[in-house]
């Protein structure tokens, strides 16, 4: 995907048509790859400012990315807006660059890499790949892709473009001209470059000329003819155009002593002048900031204020609101439903399920009005399961333990049904009453699968099985304990014996999935592997992680 992206935006700026934003593309592809050509970032950032300011926009949005795969996106699709107002300079002056380009920085920057754009050869006749490629250019993907990469910004660009002297252009090339210089790389450069936007912007500041050209001139003649060249220029537009592309080239210089002597200054630069005029309006610089920090400490405030008032504001609203809903909805936290209308049928069945059972007619009738919830099942089934219990106990009908243990096991609540069924173990229940003794030994040993104790549970599965070896409910019991032990050909052969005792298909694939999904996330790789291996094609089962 990232390469693709990377041959999209190398393809937007054909060689022969637009050779110098080609040159460029590809240098910046070689930037983002880090490849063995070496290219700096910091060198793509100062060929970006030479170009103009859409190549700067288009640099500063891939640059704020994370990732390489953002990186290229931006890349991608800030290029089709540079594309766009490349090819309408071109068609209207005959030129890729714009008038606030700096050609021979341009120029520095690819000369550092070897790069050598050949003069534009516009095309004698349309050829297939032009024909293809307006096509892809003027496509509803590309219109629309634009469109949503710059909505956000529309309104903003659309004034920078119309009103190149408002003071949000001013601010962009100021901090254009500061970007020249890091102050954790170049301190000193970085105050050069400050005092003079300081000067030229009527900065609070209001550092002096003649301190100007005495910190210009310590920093050498480079730096001098800079300062000096700024009277030449009327508008701050084109004192801050100055500082900029002038800025650009002393850059340059600057980086290559860098690199040689390791020190940003030359041998010729008078440091103490330097410290001393900086030193002369550090005062002023801490007051300036001083009153920065005050002022948006008290915008601080205003703000505070103001979203405090809007939270109360809100929750005033949102309690109203809730005292309204409240007179015509009830809630049932405890069961997991709310906004029930009051004095409706749903509102008194829930009501009395809170305090008693209801019937199975009734539990069906909320199901079908879509009133569900895991806690209004469980709920439901402790109810039954409280009922079945007192019948066992105060009427001593062991089939009613049978029904307790099944409904306490649904409403997962084992505590008490666990106690009675130990106490009540081995059940000395008549040998003609073979199937209610299979009954309570099975419902004991899924009870104790419940629990994970799956040594009694197979004890007890096996016992039951020997009481009624043609009823599929114990063999059901120990595939789904062998399978839940990772036991899986045991599993399976109980699996198949209850099958031959007329357990369903469709009983089976439940049993399957609910074992699969109440079993550890290691267990379920393992019997998920063994379902595949043994040719169970379940969708829930391809689907599951």
């Amino acid at each position: 995907m990232v390469n693709k992206q990377i041959s999209k935006a190398q393809r937007l700026f054909p060689k022969l048509q637009y050779p110098t934003h080609r040159a460029y593309i590809d240098l910046f592809v070689s930037m983002l790859n880090q490849d063995e050509i070496g290219v700096l970032e910091r060198d793509i950032e100062i060929l970006s400012i030479g170009l103009g300011y859409t190549t700067h926009k288009l640099f500063q949005s891939v640059i704020e990315k994370e990732t390489l795969s953002d990186r290229t996106h931006a890349l991608l699709f800030c290029a089709l807006k540079l594309k766009i107002d490349v090819k309408k300079r071109l068609a209207e002056f005959g030129s890729e660059l714009l008038s606030d380009s700096n050609q021979p920085v341009v120029d520095l920057v690819f000369a550092q890499y070897n790069v050598k754009p050949e003069p534009i050869q516009p095309p004698k006749h349309k050829t297939i790949f032009n024909t293809k490629f307006k096509t892809i250019e003027e496509s509803k993907f590309i219109v629309e892709a634009i469109e949503k990469r710059l909505s956000d910004k529309r309104l903003q660009s659309s004034k920078q473009d119309s009103d190149m002297n408002s003071a949000g252009i001013l601010k962009a090339k100021t901090i254009q001209a500061r970007a020249l210089f890091p102050e954790d790389i170049y301190p000193n450069y970085r105050t050069f470059t400050d005092f003079l936007l300081q000067q030229v912007t009527s900065d609070p500041l209001r550092i002096s000329g003649a301190d100007m050209e005495k910190l210009s001139s310590a920093f050498g003649s480079e730096e001098l003819a800079l300062f000096a060249n700024l009277n030449n220029h009327k508008t701050i537009e084109e004192k801050l155009k100055h500082i900029t592309f002038n800025g650009l080239q002393l850059k340059i210089s600057v980086k290559k002593r860098f690199k040689d002597t390791g020190s940003e200054l030359s041998t010729n630069s008078n440091l103490l002048v330097i410290k001393k005029i900086k030193a002369q309006y550090q005062s002023k610089l801490d007051d300036i900031e001083a009153q920065k920090q005050h002022e948006l400490a008290e915008q601080r405030k205003i703000i505070n204020v103001e979203r405090q008032a809007k939270a109360a504001e809100r929750l005033r609203v949102m309690q109203e609101a809730e005292a309204e809903r409240i007179k015509h909805f009830s809630d049932f936290p405890k069961l997991g439903i709310n906004n029930i209308p009051k004095h409706s049928r749903t509102e008194e069945l829930l009501q009395k399920l809170m305090a008693r059972p209801i019937s199975t007619d009734e539990k069906k009738w909320l199901d079908s009005e879509g009133i569900v919830s895991d806690l209004i099942d469980k709920k439901y089934h402790l109810h039954l399961a409280h009922q079945h219990f007192q019948n066992w106990k105060q009427k001593s009908r062991p089939w009613e333990l049978v029904n307790a243990s099944a409904a306490y096991r649904k409403a997962e609540e084992l505590t008490k049904i666990k106690k009675a069924l130990d106490e009540s173990y081995p059940f000395n229940i008549p040998k003609n009453e073979k199937k209610l003794k299979s009954a309570l030994l099975t419902t004991y040993g899924g009870v104790c699968r419940d629990l994970k104790d799956y040594v009694n549970s197979i004890k007890l599965g096996l016992e039951a099985h020997k009481v009624t070896p043609l009823n599929f409910r114990p063999c059901t019991l120990l595939g789904a304990v062998y399978f839940s032990t990772g036991e899986f050909d045991l599993g399976h052969e109980w699996y198949d014996k209850a099958k031959e005792r007329g357990f369903s298909q469709d009983a089976y694939d439940n049993d399957i999935k609910s074992v699969y999904f109440r079993a550890s996330d290691e267990m379920k790789n393992r019997l998920k592997q063994n379902l595949i291996a043994t040719g169970h094609s379940y969708k829930w089962l391809s689907e599951s992680k």
